[in-house]
């Protein structure tokens, strides 16, 4: 490895061997030389003269305006697995890229804070763009950018929930663990499938964290309707305001309570070696009476000890590398993801969400785990592997 120093000033990075001569980014661009060293320095690896990886966090400006005020854990605990083995992680932003440099904010150790750095273009980028939304309008140029500079870029997109479910549903093995989903039309028959299913899910195609998510049950000549706020019961299906597009709707299973209440698993796996592994699962309680268990709508973690002996992991550790294997042949570079899962009265698992960006977890362990494995994706694409 070699100790590269940065410049306050200049803002940019520079190495101080004055035998040697590097180069970095994905257009091995010379890393410039200096006598002088800095308190803020950081370690790159080496092959040959190419130093690196230099790994390129996309997000957009409002995150990076507030890097300094509100603390990002991930991406911290990213910033400090990458740098034991040697590499430089830089948030930017994509308005920030130019044809050979990029603008970034790369963390300071000693000074515990994010440092404005120009860098030359990434080994690697990782999409951590926040928003359905304004990701697919704001990132198309980007994206062009990228491939015509073969810079790798993983979690290039959200997924498509109604793509995935199709892709899933054909599968043997996947589609007897899914609920039945429909895509909400004007042509659709509600009436009809709360008659089949009694109870449904209605979930909006652009929406994360739970949000916009409401229930409809059907009780003899009764419907009732329940979001995170309130419930309500309407004599018809006609007396109730309901949306006429962009929405899932999701037959309700009914899952095994843990002290009365329901849980979700939240699974992380990454891409290992040939296969998907389990990087960590979360357990998620939802509030008495909730229809959802996301910790923003008053959700509550538990440790997995609590469910240690009702998690079979031999069948969710293959379920998981089969749904990897499945995402990978429709969706470019799957090198992480997240389940949220559940195991029904009956104890037959059920898949209700695939995130192509997972949530943050809260728990350590599935943190720590989570960034090595992030980590050894980011050598193992940009070939700075051990």
């Amino acid at each position: 490895m070699i100790t590269i120093y940065y410049h306050k000033e200049k803002q940019q990075w520079f190495h101080n061997n004055p035998s040697a001569s590097y180069t970095w980014g994905v257009q091995e661009i010379e890393l410039p030389f200096t006598q002088s060293i800095s308190p803020t320095q950081a370690f790159l690896r080496l092959k040959g003269e190419k130093a690196g990886p230099i790994v390129g966090v996309l997000t957009n400006k409002a995150v990076l305006e507030k890097l300094n005020v509100k603390q990002r854990p991930l991406l911290e605990l990213l910033h400090h697995t990458l740098q034991e083995k040697g590499g430089l992680l830089a948030l930017f932003a994509e308005e920030t890229m130019s044809h050979h440099f990029f603008e970034g904010y790369c963390f300071d150790g000693a000074k515990k804070q994010w440092i404005k750095t120009t860098l030359p273009l990434p080994n690697v980028i990782y999409n951590r763009y926040p928003g359905r939304k304004s990701e697919t309008k704001k990132l198309k140029s980007l994206h062009k950018k990228i491939k015509s500079r073969h810079i790798p870029l993983f979690n290039s997109a959200f997924f498509s929930k109604w793509k995935v479910y199709q892709l899933f549903s054909k599968h043997p093995l996947l589609s007897s663990h899914l609920p039945k989903t429909y895509r909400l039309t004007p042509e659709i028959d509600i009436a009809k499938l709360l008659q089949k299913h009694s109870s449904l899910y209605f979930k909006p195609i652009n929406s994360s964290k739970g949000a916009g998510i409401f229930r409809l049950s059907s009780d003899k000549h009764t419907i009732i309707y329940q979001d995170h706020t309130r419930k309500e019961e309407f004599s018809s299906l006609q007396a109730i305001d309901l949306p006429r597009s962009a929405y899932l709707i999701q037959e309700a299973i009914e899952t095994q309570p843990f002290k009365d209440r329901r849980y979700d698993l939240r699974i992380l796996a990454h891409h290992k070696d040939s296969r998907y592994v389990i990087s960590g699962v979360g357990i998620r309680h939802s509030p008495y009476h909730s229809i959802t268990t996301h910790t923003l709508n008053g959700g509550s973690i538990s440790p997995s000890q609590d469910l240690e002996d009702e998690v079979d992991t031999s069948f969710l550790s293959s379920f998981v590398n089969t749904c990897g294997q499945v995402l990978q042949k429709s969706f470019p570079l799957i090198e992480e993801f997240s389940l949220d899962m559940a195991k029904s009265v009956q104890g037959h698992y059920y898949l209700f969400e695939v995130n192509a960006k997972p949530m943050i977890f809260d728990e350590t362990d599935i943190q720590t785990q989570g960034a090595k494995h992030i980590c050894n994706i980011f050598y193992k694409l940009t070939k700075f592997l051990d």
